[in-house]
């Protein structure tokens, strides 16, 4: 009789131990946007500026770090559906290439969590993908089927803005 034991598993790079894999919740989702990619990434990649996008939620966001392909930052976030909460997280963003961004949270309730966006260019707009890798605490897991319709609908709003601003800016 052979017994195998399996304690970690790797995944886009990052290694969990199996405990870890059923507090994670993958999302992805493809948007279709008319504004050309550079200027969709300009926006993206302006962290200090992007409060414009989610202003009831996103509070503040103060930079702590900077160099030229990461950036840290701190953020306020306020949720204020069904749960009712205040988090300060900080986030490590890093430009891949010149059409990935990946964003990587390194301190709060959703620490380890992993998004991956990718500009498309098309010969009429973009196409943004978006993977995320929501690592989830033990007592968030049963709020997953919200969280995950609350995190597209939230990236999406900003995108759709980001995207109304593009267009706005190249008129």
């Amino acid at each position: 009789m052979v017994i195998l034991l399996i304690n970690s598993i790797l995944i886009d790079n990052f290694k969990y131990n199996i405990s870890q894999i059923f507090l994670l919740a993958l999302l992805e989702f493809v948007l279709h946007l008319s504004a050309p990619s550079e200027k969709l990434i300009e926006l993206a990649t302006d962290y200090a500026g992007l409060s414009r996008y989610l202003p009831n939620q996103l509070k503040s966001i103060k930079i702590i770090e900077k160099n030229n392909n990461e950036t840290i930052t701190e953020e306020e976030l306020v949720f204020s559906t069904i749960i009712k909460n205040k988090i300060i997280q900080q986030t490590k963003h890093s430009k891949l290439s010149n059409t990935e961004l990946k964003s990587e949270i390194i301190l709060g309730p959703a620490t380890g969590s992993t998004i991956l966006i990718t500009f498309s260019k098309l010969n009429e707009g973009t196409d943004v993908s978006i993977n995320a890798n929501l690592k989830l605490s033990l007592k968030a897991k049963f709020l997953l089927p919200i969280i995950k319709k609350l995190y597209k609908t939230v990236m999406t709003g900003i995108l759709y803005k980001m995207n109304a601003d593009a267009l706005e800016q190249k008129s």
